[in-house]
């Protein structure tokens, strides 16, 4: 068996990189993208935005109402309250620049979950859903059987 002997430039080297990653650097090379407050206003806002943009989209809405196990009138409730309260948030210039945009945040998050399967809180990937595809092939088969009907 022979033994391997290291140099002592390795040893060294070994040494300084231990050394360097085990101390913390004072630098921050990561800024936050977006401020996080613990204010209760800011967690108000984003529950109001989210609730008032998928109240407020049709889409969203349907999928969201069929959804949910509490039946139409009490998913739909939060929703119709929501709605009203979102512009004493979405222009007050103070709330704004504490929490930063969260109307534009609920929006692209909605947009983002619901092509996930998700609306809120509830999967809608359950229910069956068509396609743009076998619906645009739908039309062309009705059209069809609508020609070949009128010739005959």
């Amino acid at each position: 068996m022979s033994r391997k002997h290291f140099s002592t430039i390795t040893c060294l080297l070994f040494v300084l990189i231990t050394i360097a990653s085990a101390v913390p650097s004072p630098l921050s090379l990561l800024s936050p993208r977006q401020q996080q407050s613990n204010q209760p206003i800011c967690s108000e806002y984003s529950t109001i935005a989210n609730l008032s943009i998928v109240g407020a989209n049709s889409t969203y809405r349907a999928a969201y109402l069929k959804a949910s196990p509490q039946g139409y009138d009490p998913a739909s409730a939060p929703l119709d309250s929501a709605i009203p309260k979102l512009p004493s948030f979405q222009f007050n210039a103070s709330i704004n620049a504490e929490c930063g945009n969260l109307t534009e945040v609920a929006i692209k998050g909605a947009a983002t979950n619901f092509t996930q399967g998700q609306v809120l809180q509830f999967n809608i990937n359950s229910a069956v859903q068509m396609r743009a595809g076998s619906l645009g092939m739908a039309v062309i088969m009705a059209i069809v059987v609508a020609t070949v009907m009128d010739i005959l």
